[in-house]
């Protein structure tokens, strides 16, 4: 139902999963900034970017048509 609120009743599977993972993978996200904050290393920001460029393909995906 949630899904419905945010991409509509008529979206397809891959708008529905760009939304999830879009908000699961910007939370993630939001909790990387606080452990690269905390130990900063080259590993931390990698995996920090992964998960950035993984949130914003997923509202790539929610957006399109």
């Amino acid at each position: 139902m949630l899904a419905e609120k945010i991409v509509g009743p008529e979206a397809s599977y891959l708008r529905r999963l760009g939304t999830l993972s879009g908000l699961l993978c910007g939370i993630v996200a939001l909790l990387g900034l606080v452990l690269v904050a905390q130990q900063p290393s080259a590993e931390n920001f990698v995996a920090l970017l992964v998960c950035a460029t993984i949130s914003g393909a997923g509202l790539v995906l929610a957006r399109g048509n």
